[in-house]
């Protein structure tokens, strides 16, 4: 049985859409829009899904955390800051977030092997160029549902309508709100 404030998460409507995209790289409307590669494959503008927590075989299969990579073996990626509880992260609270580029085997010693996925029809290099310089002189709000680094990661690869569709998803009251990460 899982407790109560995990329970309460996957049985949120608000979950669904972002739960869907990680398991099956879909999002209703949009069909498939990414393909798996190897990491020998690896290129810039590749999203990579790490598991969330390595020592935990449910957090680490449902769970993701999503980084781009940039290329020269950096990866760059959005966090919450929050020290707070579990519970405090899926009540939805806005927490201030970080957005950092870090090295690609260091996070993988932190988090483990990740998956790697290539956007289908490619992401614009100068664009993805521009979005990252602009992310890295910016201040943006976490929240687990409207602003995380999966939402992060889809507006980096030009996928700003699928990041508003997640987010539409998950707002409990129909209005989505677009501050945090979205560049």
């Amino acid at each position: 049985m899982l407790p109560a404030s995990m329970a309460s998460l996957s049985s949120s409507a608000r979950s669904i859409g972002t739960l869907k995209f990680l398991l099956f790289k879909t999002v209703l409307g949009h069909g498939d829009i990414f393909e798996e590669v190897s990491e020998r494959d690896l290129q810039p503008r590749d999203l990579l899904l790490f598991p969330w927590d390595s020592s935990s075989g449910y957090l680490s299969n449902t769970f993701k955390h999503a980084a781009v990579y940039c290329g020269d073996r950096e990866i760059i990626q959005f966090l919450g800051t929050c020290i707070g509880s579990i519970s405090d992260m899926i009540s939805g609270q806005r927490t201030p977030g970080l957005i950092s580029k870090e090295g690609f085997e260091t996070v993988k010693k932190q988090l483990g092997q990740c998956r790697i996925y290539r956007k289908k029809g490619g992401v614009e290099t100068s664009d993805f160029q521009r979005k990252v310089r602009k992310a890295m002189n910016s201040e943006a709000e976490y929240n687990a549902f409207k602003s995380n680094c999966i939402h992060f990661a889809l507006s980096l690869l030009g996928l700003e309508e699928l990041y508003s569709k997640l987010v539409q998803i998950q707002d409990e009251d129909g209005s989505s709100s677009r501050r945090g990460a979205a560049i």
